[in-house]
């Protein structure tokens, strides 16, 4: 299977986002926080989808709450 683009609406981090991908590889550069890894699990849950034959919802649950479906959290500790 090759991924050759992606059109997300109101997706986490993107308003209105398409992207077409070349052949071979393709990188992705910005800032943090612009939706980087999201358009990265977003691919990774369309993949697993197509080739699990599996509903897309469901992988993209799996990408992004991979932890029982639960958010984690991020834990500072003072010494």
């Amino acid at each position: 299977m090759t991924l050759t683009k992606v059109k997300l609406e109101r997706f986490t981090a993107f308003e209105d986002l398409a992207v077409e991908f070349s052949t071979g590889i393709n990188a992705f550069i910005g800032t943090n926080g612009t939706g980087k890894t999201h358009l990265m699990k977003v691919c990774y849950a369309a993949c697993n989808a197509f080739r699990a034959h599996d509903i897309i919802g469901n992988e993209l649950l799996r990408a992004f709450l991979p932890w029982g479906r639960q958010l984690g959290r991020l834990v500072k500790q003072l010494s």
